[in-house]
């Protein structure tokens, strides 16, 4: 399971989430629905990966990759 760091478009909240299965491709897909703790759930473009998490997708991408 992968916790990923977003932040909310709508209320700049930043938050960890747990994604479940990441599928690579043009767009990143997520198992799991994201929960911003303030505004509820979010679809993919009403979020913003912080520098945190673009390290942590990346990292993810690297592991799938090599395996």
């Amino acid at each position: 399971m992968a916790r990923i760091n977003f932040k909310c478009k709508r209320c700049s909240h930043e938050f960890d989430s747990v994604t479940g299965k990441i599928t690579f491709g043009v767009r990143l897909s997520f198992e799991k629905d994201i929960i911003c703790p303030i505004c509820g759930k979010r679809g993919v473009d009403d979020l913003e990966l912080t520098e945190l998490g673009q390290t942590q997708i990346s990292e993810l991408y690297f592991l799938d990759e090599t395996t």
